[in-house]
C-alpha cells in the first residue's frame, strides 16, 4: 500500500471510490460516518467542484484543498485523506481534516498511516498550526482512531443532524500540530 498525492487526473477514480464508500455508510455493521442518509451515495456536483477546484489554489488562499490517496500495488484506491481551508480569512491557521478507509481495508493501520501523513503534512507546511475534525458520535472506531493519533475532543454538538427520522450528533476534535516558540 503506497500514500500518494493525488493529481487532478486521479480525481475521477477518487469520485468512483467515494460512491461506493457511501454504499456503506451506516450499512450493516458499519457505523454511520457521513451526515446524509443511508440510501445516498451520490456526490454532489458541489463536491466535485470543491475538489477540482482546490488543485488551483495553493496552501493558505481561500479554495485550497490537499488529497492524498491509499493505492494498492494494482492502484486501486483503498483510502483518502484530505485537508481543506476554513473560509473564514482569519482561520487559515486551522485546516480541517477529511478520510476514509475502504471496507476491506479497514483494521489494518492504514487509517493511523493517513492521518500520520496528513499530520506530517501540517508540521512541515507554514502557517498551519491546528488540524481539525468533526465525527459523527456513534462512530466509534473513527473516534478512537483519532484519539490514538492525538487528537483531543474539544465538544460536541447534541442533535445535530436528523439522517434517516434519527438525532445524530457530532463531535469535534483537534490536534496542535505547532506550538508558539
Amino acid at each position: 500500500m503506497e500514500i500518494v498525492e493525488a493529481k487532478l487526473s486521479d480525481l475521477e477514480n477518487f469520485f468512483k471510490y467515494l460512491a461506493e464508500q457511501l454504499l456503506d455508510n451506516g450499512a450493516g455493521d458499519s457505523p454511520l460516518f457521513q451526515p446524509i442518509p443511508k440510501d445516498h451515495s451520490e456526490i454532489p456536483e458541489q463536491v466535485r467542484v470543491k475538489f477540482r477546484d482546490g488543485f488551483k489554489f495553493g496552501v493558505g488562499n481561500s479554495g485550497w484543498r490537499k488529497l492524498w490517496l491509499a493505492k494498492d500495488l494494482a492502484g486501486n484506491i483503498c483510502g483518502h485523506t484530505d485537508l481543506r481551508h476554513y473560509s473564514s480569512e482569519y482561520s487559515f491557521h486551522r485546516v480541517l481534516l477529511g478520510m476514509g478507509v475502504e471496507r476491506s481495508a479497514r483494521r489494518q493501520g492504514l487509517g493511523v498511516k493517513l492521518v500520520e501523513s496528513a499530520i506530517a503534512y501540517c508540521r512541515e507546511t507554514y502557517g498551519i498550526d491546528h488540524l481539525d475534525l468533526n465525527v459523527l458520535s456513534s462512530n466509534i472506531p473513527a473516534k478512537n482512531l483519532y484519539l490514538k493519533c492525538g487528537f483531543k475532543i474539544s465538544g460536541e454538538m447534541h442533535d445535530f443532524y436528523r439522517i434517516d427520522g434519527n438525532s445524530v450528533s457530532e463531535i469535534t476534535m483537534t490536534l496542535r500540530v505547532k506550538f508558539a516558540q
